[in-house]
Formats: structure tokens, C-alpha cells, sequence
């Protein structure tokens, strides 16, 4: 079904660049649309009533007119959501534009996606609190995946599609998930899995966010969660995450903050 010529949606800043002497290019995705690019015509002038409802990472509502050559254009705005405590230090909105691009990446342009909308702005949301913002990026991470058909088989073999002993497993970005001992012999890119970094996997992948935040995660298995779904990510958006580079760059991808009351806590999945 076509646009209207002017239509209301909501949505998030994902992307935003220079568009001639003071206009902008936006990508925003949208619960109803989807992704979409758009103009913002004038909003680099000082005196532009729209420049501060469509900042990277803003929730507003808008009124988009259908443009003539392909290219819609916003022509009102109206802030809901900020997400100014996501922004408050390096550190968060670092994850935060991380999180807007993995959104971009794993979305195709005008498909609505509810659910994947739904999950941006709860990491967003979540990104401001007092939490272990690792671990909440790991959980949307695999829902985001399993949100667009991408989420690693972690149950069975992918080749012999047996069920994987504990202790005798290995995981490949190739084929998409886990390899049991025997088949790891035949896949040269696979990459070794603890038994701790599978159980906290298969906990994320199926629990609520509030079951998986109750998770305390020690730093070595931090670091190998995060290593291993970057690694998944590259294979399958056959890219380089600009900003996870960014993190990496700034030595950011370690705890910087502390998690609050969760530190200390022991981890109920890990002593399943």
C-alpha cells in the first residue's frame, strides 16, 4: 500500500549527514514505516525550529511529505523521547550509537518492524539506568538477531545437527552457530566456547530483559561474549561496525562504570 502525500509516524534518528548548504539527510526507523530516509530542509540554520526533535538517537513525532523523486521530507517535529541520560557520558552514548547502527544494518529500508523498533528504544531507555549496560547490550543484541532470522543455533550442531555435549563445543560464524567436537575438525573458522559463555547465551536469547539483567557476568566472560558477537556480526553483515571500533579505539569495551547493586552478586545461570 503507497504513502499518503503527507503522513504522521513516529521514530529514532539512526543516521544523519549534510545535505546541501543547510539541509540534512536522515535515516529514521519507524514502527509504522520502518527505516526511511527523509530531508530536513533549513535545520542546520540557528534559527530552525525542527533542529533539536531530530538529533541522532531522538524519539519524535513527525508529519512526512512524500517527495516527488523518491526522497520524503519532514516538514514537522515534536520530541518524545531524548534519551539525554543515554548521553550522558562517553562510555553510554558510545553504546548507544552502537546500537543505532546495528538497528540500521540488520533493517531494510520501508520494512516495519515493531518488535526491532520495540528493542531500540528499550536499550536506549536502559542505556541511562544504574545497570550492567555490557550485558544489557549482549541480550539486544541476540533479540535483535533473532528479531531478523539471524540468531545463532545454539542448541544443536549445525553440521551433524546433534545435541552438543556440554564441554565439547566450539562455535562458527560461518555456519552460524555451535560445531560439536567431532565436526569442528571440518570448519577452520571456528572459535572456542566455554561452558559458562553458552549458558549465559542460551539464558539471554530466551529470558525477559528483567530475568537477564539479574545475570552478574565476571570480566573475562564479559570480554568473551563480546568478542564472540562482534565476530558473528562481521560475518553477517559482511562489515566492520564503525563504532564498535570505536569502542575498541577508546579502550571503552570494558567495564567503565560501575553496575550498581549487581556487583558482587552471584550469577544463578552460571551455577546451573
Amino acid at each position: 500500500m503507497s504513502k499518503p502525500h503527507v503522513y504522521n509516524t513516529e521514530g529514532v534518528v539512526l543516521r544523519s549527514s549534510q545535505l546541501g548548504e543547510a539541509d540534512r539527510l536522515l535515516t529514521i526507523f519507524s514502527p509504522t514505516v520502518g527505516k526511511f530516509k527523509a530531508s530536513a530542509r533549513g535545520v542546520r540554520k540557528l534559527t530552525s525550529k525542527l533542529a533539536g526533535h531530530l538529533d541522532v538517537l531522538t524519539r519524535s513525532h513527525l508529519t512526512v511529505a512524500k517527495g516527488r523523486g523518491g526522497l520524503d521530507t519532514i516538514t514537522m517535529a515534536e520530541t518524545i523521547q531524548a534519551f539525554i541520560p543515554a548521553k550522558s557520558s562517553l562510555y553510554r552514548i558510545s553504546r548507544a550509537m552502537y546500537l543505532g547502527e546495528l538497528v540500521d544494518a540488520l533493517n531494510p529500508l520501508e520494512a516495519p518492524n515493531s518488535s526491532a523498533y520495540s528493542l531500540l528504544l528499550e536499550g536506549l531507555d536502559q542505556l541511562g539506568g544504574n545497570i550492567d549496560i555490557d550485558l544489557m547490550m549482549r541480550y539486544i543484541e541476540l533479540h535483535l538477531l533473532d528479531n531478523s532470522g539471524f540468531l545463532p543455533e545454539l542448541h544443536h550442531c549445525v553440521e551433524c545437527h546433534k545435541t552438543v555435549s556440554p564441554g565439547a563445543h566450539h562455535f562458527s560464524p560461518r555456519a552460524g552457530g555451535l560445531i560439536c567436537h567431532d565436526c569442528h575438525r571440518l570448519d577452520e573458522d571456528t572459535v572456542s566456547l566455554s561452558l559458562g559463555a553458552l549458558k549465559v547465551l542460551r539464558y539471554l536469547s530466551s529470558s525477559t530483559q528483567g530475568s537477564a539483567m539479574a545475570l552478574v557476568i565476571p570480566q573475562p566472560l564479559h570480554r568473551e561474549l563480546a568478542g564472540l558477537l562482534a565476530g558473528y556480526l562481521r560475518y553477517i553483515l559482511e562489515k566492520e561496525m564503525r563504532s564498535l571500533n570505536f569502542l575498541y579505539t577508546l579502550g571503552l569495551t570494558n567495564h567503565s562504570e560501575p553496575v550498581g547493586s549487581q556487583v558482587g552478586r552471584e550469577s544463578a545461570v552460571l551455577k546451573k
